[in-house]
C-alpha cells in the first residue's frame, strides 16, 4: 500500500492529462472498504470536452503492487502522460499549495497566551 499511495500521493497519477485525484473522507471511505478505486468518467456526449461526465468504469488500484503496474494501467485506460513542462507546472503548484497550507498553519497556531493589550 505504500507504493500506491506514493503513486497517489506525489503526483504521479495527476502526470497523466484529465487525471484529478481524490480522497474520501470519514464514511465514504469506510463503505469502500479503504481501497483505492479510481473512478474514469467520459463526457455524456462521447466527445472531449463535453458538457457533462457519466461514470464509465472502476478499478480498485490496491489491485495493483508496482508503480510500472500502476503506469500500464493509465496508459491502458487510455490516459495520456502529460508533458515535461505541465509535469514540472502541476509540481510547482502543488509545492505552492502545500506552503500556502503550511503557513496557513503556523499562523493558526501561533502563541496565544491571552493577554490583552
Amino acid at each position: 500500500m505504500p507504493i500506491l499511495k506514493s503513486f497517489l500521493k506525489d503526483g504521479e497519477a495527476e502526470s497523466y492529462r484529465n487525471v484529478q485525484v481524490k480522497f474520501p473522507e470519514g464514511r465514504k471511505a469506510f463503505h469502500l472498504g479503504g481501497k483505492a478505486i479510481m473512478t474514469i468518467y467520459q463526457s455524456d456526449d462521447g466527445e472531449e470536452g463535453g458538457e457533462g461526465w457519466v461514470e464509465k468504469e472502476k478499478v480498485v488500484l490496491s489491485d495493483y503492487e508496482t508503480k510500472e503496474e500502476m503506469h500500464a494501467l493509465m496508459v491502458e485506460k487510455g490516459f495520456q502522460l502529460k508533458t515535461p513542462e505541465e509535469i514540472e507546472a502541476m509540481q510547482q503548484q502543488m509545492k505552492d499549495e502545500e506552503d500556502h497550507s503550511s503557513s496557513d498553519d503556523e499562523s493558526s497556531s501561533s502563541d496565544d497566551s491571552g493577554d490583552e493589550l
